[in-house]
């Protein structure tokens, strides 16, 4: 059973670990959210949805800036940060990578709830295509949204994610570069 932090959306494998993430992350009594004790979630307003693929550019105030104008046209977000190696010279995910995942997660997913924007998201493989591979598994999507560093320092653009991922899923994809 996947247990989902009633907050920020993390998934966990074990009751325990997510009872640890609300003290440790979020410093709040677990017990005093309902759904974590597994109530059937609110269905989610229709419209759009977005599957949103980021890591780095998350924290960047332009990359909030086009999501709250997309989510001006409606729709849910589902936000995946796939978790790439912290070292540059790594090619698998690692501790670092790991935390810096989680965290620009967290730090989006509340930005946009603080925003009155409805969202959710989940920490991925460090391979972004194989990411949204298993994260369309379980969330549906009608668009793909892609933030990138600028098309000289990203290697998403270099290996041409974007039209990768049109030509897997059939589904269209919108990329959001940073300058």
């Amino acid at each position: 059973m996947i247990h989902t932090c009633p907050r920020c959306e993390l998934r966990f494998t074990s009751d325990a670990e997510l009872a640890d993430h609300m003290q440790i992350d979020h410093h709040a009594d677990p017990a005093e959210f309902d759904r974590f004790h597994y109530k059937a979630k609110q269905s989610r307003p229709p419209g759009k949805r977005y599957l949103v693929v980021a890591n780095r550019t998350l924290e960047d105030a332009r990359v909030f800036e086009q999501i709250q104008a997309l989510a001006a046209k409606g729709g849910h977000f589902h936000i995946l940060v796939p978790a790439t190696p912290g070292e540059p010279t790594g090619d698998a995910t690692d501790d670092k990578g790991l935390g810096l995942a989680t965290y620009r997660l967290r730090y989006i997913v509340d930005k946009l709830h603080a925003a009155g924007i409805e969202a959710e998201g989940e920490v991925g493989v460090a391979d972004p295509l194989r990411a949204v591979a298993r994260a369309l598994e379980h969330q549906r999507a009608d668009e793909i949204v892609v933030s990138t560093l600028p098309s000289g320092a990203s290697h998403w653009l270099q290996v041409d994610l974007p039209s990768a991922l049109h030509r897997r899923f059939a589904i269209p994809v919108t990329v959001l570069p940073t300058a």
